[in-house]
């Protein structure tokens, strides 16, 4: 479809209800995702502003000009239309006839628009504010005075190409804001495809940097300049298809957003027509891996190129040929970027992991043409298969290593190794591995970062952590654990359970890079079992002292052991908050301790916080809290033995106080222990204690009221003494913003659900609000239900366990909530907008720029999901 083929009468109404069927059509029927669509919708709006402005121009000299990302052709279905009215000094009146006929009927339609109403000298002036003058940059004409829009847009230009420096440092500064805002399109399971680093304001940016350094806006423009090398130009343009493919992809399946969500990735494959290829090539992980790496491609060269800027910017001007500042391991270092020497031996053995250490130790990127260089090389050894490419030997192992074992500062460096193709042209196993996501939402990376973050955890946590140096002292091979940690997740790219598959690719691995025999095996075992101790914290009773000795026997040795906690609390941290939290840590490390008590041939509840252990702290601490060492025995005695095992000597004493006299049966005694007020406790965990008679169903009452009130279940031990006294303990995270009152509330209400388990008429349930700080979220593995030790409560009772209805569960929940995100402007986005009919008679003086962004009014929220309204708004003046 054209605009030329779309029938457009010359009513407002008329034109209106054209360009909403038009956009109907091109929704359903229209060319695939991509710039033809945008292209198509482009001009379906410049044919119906045509036809609104005609009557206007026969009057007087204005201009409709479109700006933004209308001015370059860009629209995707839910874009902004971004309008600029230039006039040479009309009278009010005939403004507000201007805005009415031009401006209204869009708002009819349906669409946002941002409009702006400017004489030549407003619009010069506007040049001074970023969002503006980058607006203008992208200005093209579409109906009236072209000579006066084409004049605007050459002195803007030639303003900022006269004084650069304030445009460009406030465009780097936007940047870094909207990346913080966004996150980094090129690392995350859910990337903001415009707004996040590598996205499609990255390219933007770019362009706008060129209409203040050589006076071109465009990308063409900074490839003779020097910013562009001439083989970054078709990978950008490759690169910014992609990710605009996969954006308009995203606003036919999903109205407003910006963030290709979780739920939406299947639409948009196949929206985009990507199919399914074998159970291992699944279209959204197809869809991802695309941009992925595409993003991954717009953030290299824009870094790079911005290293080149900002060095002109703190010069003032650019000298070609710029001497060398310094030598790096034999590689120069100039203006921020490190080039090849012209001598250098590009196929030395040595050369890649000599860059590697080059890179890391001087923080900077790659230039252009060493850039290119490098990658030319890689595909040449990729066509003429592994044997011809870089090999490995025990110095390029050993500096490898070094680099690894430096933690998160080594991350760029390895990243710029990987995107010009030298780290897989080194190990070419590692490709299927690269760039593929975990369609996960605990993980944070694809594949191949998650795995350099992994790597980069371990060396920081040794070099942080006491406990951590600790355990290295008893590693003897570092080697194999630093590769293990490295190689640990690449069977995900060769089927499940990926702990098995991983294996062999891992050995094989370590084979290419020389790696000893003894090393590959520990390698390989590493792998194999690199869930054990956290799968087994999380789902199983840690208390328990078989599965300590079930876990000795598969792990061996104390060595092993410490390799595999390093490598579980390093995996965990670069998984994700949400998957490694400080009480998952505290649960592996106490496994940790029994499972080496033994190895050591002792008994499991001899050490660290196990139940004799615990017996006697308690006993010791009872004075101290107010009770005795009499009554805190007499307590234990009525207990199962696993009970000391599993809580702290503290909560051992208060449960003995709080159950020192017998409650009736419509009462419930509660008591809070904040986590930072506790020894024992946790930050931003709270210790809810409950003592009550035990009936069928408490248990999961009292998990039912916490999950009411918006509390996240970290975790629960329960437990029945042989009097029928309840004893139950939950690790609580309260909501974001919840303050004392809320454990009020709480206790309030569990004294209800006693008063109506004994009979007591209670009054009907109250009106229970959100929690502060966000909406009440439900789901999630464990929320707001009891689980033995993230799995269901077990209905066969254990030896030493009461055979009652309330045995002991125990489970771990991640903390979470309600992530609502709003639309962020960026450069160039200098309008208001409104979206729908428009609300009446434009109101106030006409200078003014108009849009609306507000939470959307029955909208459900959730992770990622942007509210607007429509058909309200406010007008603000320019």
């Amino acid at each position: 479809m054209s605009a030329a083929t779309t029938p457009l009468g010359t009513e407002p109404a008329d034109v209106a209800a054209a360009l909403k069927a038009a956009l109907a059509e091109l929704r359903a029927d229209g060319p695939p995702p991509g710039r033809a669509w945008c292209h198509a919708w482009s001009d379906e709006v410049d044919a119906a502003l045509i036809t609104l402005a005609t009557p206007v121009l026969t009057q007087h000299r204005i201009t409709v000009c479109a700006i933004g990302g209308y001015g370059r052709r860009e629209l995707c279905p839910n874009s902004d239309v971004d309008i600029l009215l230039l006039h040479d000094r009309l009278p009010e009146d005939a403004l507000a006839e201007a805005v009415r006929q031009v401006i209204y009927p869009l708002w009819d339609a349906g669409l946002t628009v941002g409009y702006a109403v400017r004489d030549r000298r407003e619009a010069l002036g506007a040049a001074d504010d970023l969002d503006a003058a980058t607006a203008t940059v992208d200005l093209r004409p579409i109906v009236g005075d072209a000579g006066l829009a084409q004049l605007v847009r050459s002195e803007v230009i030639r303003r900022l190409r006269r004084r650069p420096h304030r445009f460009l440092s406030a465009l780097r500064d936007a940047d870094h804001t909207r990346w913080t805002k966004a996150g980094d399109a090129a690392e995350v399971l859910e990337p903001d495809l415009k707004n996040g680093a590598g996205g499609l304001r990255d390219i933007q940016s770019l362009r706008w940097a060129a209409a203040a350094l050589v006076g071109t806006p465009g990308l063409d423009p900074l490839v003779p300049a020097g910013y562009l090398g001439a083989p970054d130009r078709p990978r950008l343009a490759a690169a910014e298809d992609a990710l605009l493919t996969a954006r308009v992809a995203l606003h036919l399946v999903e109205d407003r957003t910006e963030v290709l969500r979780l739920d939406l990735q299947d639409a948009v494959a196949a929206a985009i027509g990507i199919e399914d290829d074998g159970p291992m090539q699944l279209a959204p992980h197809q869809l991802l891996t695309m941009l992925t790496l595409a993003a991954r491609t717009v953030d290299h060269v824009h870094r790079r190129a911005w290293a080149l800027i900002d060095a002109d910017v703190r010069r003032g001007k650019r000298r070609r040929g710029r001497p060398t500042e310094q030598l790096v391991d034999g590689f120069e270092l100039v203006d921020g970027v490190l080039r090849l020497p012209a001598d250098l031996d590009l196929d030395d053995h040595a050369m890649p992991t000599r860059l590697l250490r080059a890179l890391t130790d001087s923080g900077a990127l790659l230039d252009r043409g060493s850039a290119a260089q490098l990658r030319d090389r890689a595909e040449r050894y990729a066509d003429h298969g592994a044997s011809a490419g870089w090999g490995w030997s025990d110095a390029s192992r050993d500096r490898l290593l070094q680099v690894l074992w430096r933690g998160e500062v080594a991350l760029p460096a390895l990243f710029e190794l990987d995107e010009v193709g030298v780290w897989t042209a080194l190990v070419p196993e590692w490709t299927p591995v690269r760039g593929r996501p975990q369609r996960n939402p605990y993980h944070r990376y694809a594949l191949d970062r998650h795995l350099w973050h992994a790597a980069a955890a371990l060396g920081d946590l040794v070099r942080r952590e006491t406990w951590a140096a600790e355990t290295l002292s008893e590693v003897g091979d570092r080697e194999g654990l630093m590769l293990g940690v490295l190689l640990h997740d690449v069977g995900k790219a060769f089927g499940e359970p990926h702990s098995l598959t991983g294996g062999p690719v891992a050995a094989t691995l370590a084979r290419r890079m020389g790696a000893r025999e003894s090393t590959v095996t520990l390698v390989e075992r590493l792998v194999r079992l690199h869930l054990l101790l956290p799968d087994s914290a999380r789902k199983r009773d840690v208390a328990d002292p078989a599965l300590a000795e079930e876990i000795a026997a598969q792990v061996g040795d104390r060595a092993t052991l410490a390799c595999l906690h390093l490598l579980a609390v390093a995996d965990g941290r670069a998984t994700g908050p949400t998957a490694w939290t400080d009480w998952t840590a505290s649960l592996v490390a106490s496994l940790v301790t029994k499972v080496r008590a033994v190895l050591e041939q002792t008994h499991p509840d001899e050490v660290g916080d196990g139940a004799v252990v615990t017996a006697r702290d308690a006993q010791e601490l009872a004075p101290e809290l107010g009770s005795s060492a009499d009554e805190v025995r007499d307590h234990l005695a009525r207990l199962s033995s696993r009970y000391a095992a599993a809580v702290s000597p503290r909560a051992v004493v208060r449960h003995a106080l709080m159950a020192r006299t017998r409650p009736t049966p419509t009462e419930v005694r509660t008591r809070v222990t904040p986590g930072e007020d506790d020894p024992d406790g946790f930050d931003g965990i709270d210790e809810l204690d409950v003592v009550a008679l035990d009936s069928h169903g408490w248990f999961a009452k009292v998990a039912g009221v916490l999950a009411l009130h918006g509390g996240s279940i970290v975790a629960a031990d329960a437990f029945s003494r042989d009097d029928g006294l309840a004893v139950d303990t939950f690790k609580v995270q309260r909501p974001e913003g919840a303050g004392g009152s809320w454990w009020a509330r709480v206790e309030g209400d569990l004294a209800d659900a006693a008063a109506r388990r004994g009979g007591r008429p209670a009054p009907g349930p109250p009106h229970r609000p959100p929690p502060p700080g966000g909406r009440r979220v439900r789901g999630g593995p464990g929320r707001g239900r009891p689980r033995r030790g993230g799995g269901r409560p077990s209905g066969r009772p254990r030896p030493g366990d009461p055979q009652g209805p309330h045995r002991r569960a125990s489970g771990r929940q991640a903390a979470g909530g309600a992530d609502h995100r709003r639309g962020t402007g960026g450069p160039g986005r200098a309008l208001h907008r409104r979206r729908g009919p428009h609300p009446g008679p434009h109101r106030g003086p006409l200078r003014h720029r108009d849009r609306t962004r507000g939470a959307g009014t029955g909208d459900r929220g959730g992770p990622h999901r942007d509210h607007r309204a429509r058909g309200r708004g406010r007008v603000l003046p320019a």
